[in-house]
């Protein structure tokens, strides 16, 4: 298992049905760990099936770039695909490091009326909502858009963002985590494989009430 800043082996301890919870995420059954060491609270993580010492975490050092800043922000703002409120306001783009060519970016948007666009501030209640993840490889490459809505007259805010990076075989991966703002409706947890000039999604979870 790992998270942010703490990784431990694991056992398996019990598999449970999942049929009558409520909220679904399409696995008919699953597995309690048993770590050995405690977790930190609240945290996002991963098991990952392969020893421990293979497993390694990768810390994501925040950099500056004004130009390439400026760039996500201009495709933020007109990238179709991305499927956003067209009067959305672009607060702040972090950039993220995880090895001299692998770069990954988060933008924080809010809905023009909202308080925090006022007050420069980072909107609160849904842990940073909305938020665009991006690899920023030989173009802009967007981590939610297998969860993204297609539907061009249905804007969903969605929340959430990149959790943890880790290496494995030689190969970095980002884990991250959607969901529609302030509704049950859908939550996923995505595992792209980052290495590339373009992201490969290898694990997507997706569950709602």
């Amino acid at each position: 298992m790992i998270a942010k800043d703490w990784k431990s082996a694991a056992q398996p301890k019990e598999r449970f049905s999942n049929k009558n919870e409520e909220f679904q995420n399409g696995i008919a059954t699953s597995t309690r760990l048993q770590v050995a060491t405690q977790p930190p609270k609240d945290a996002a993580m991963i098991a990952v099936l392969a020893p421990a010492d293979a497993v390694n975490e990768v810390r994501l050092q925040e950099v500056q770039d004004p130009a390439l800043v400026d760039k996500i922000g201009r495709y933020v703002k007109s990238a179709k695909e991305l499927n956003l409120d067209p009067d959305i306001r672009l607060l702040q783009t972090r950039l993220l490091r995880l090895s001299p060519t692998i770069l990954l970016s988060e933008t924080f948007l809010s809905a023009p009326s909202d308080v925090a666009e006022l007050t420069k501030q980072l909107p609160s209640g849904c842990d940073a909502c909305e938020k665009v993840p991006l690899l920023a490889g030989t173009g802009l490459h967007d981590l939610f858009q297998s969860v993204r809505s297609s539907k061009k007259t249905s804007v969903e805010h969605t929340c959430g963002g990149i959790k943890l990076a880790f290496t494995l075989t030689g190969r970095t991966y980002a884990l991250s985590q959607a969901f529609t703002c302030e509704s049950d409706a859908m939550m996923a947890t995505l595992v792209h494989d980052v290495s590339g000039p373009a992201p490969s999604l290898v694990l997507k979870v997706v569950g709602g009430l």
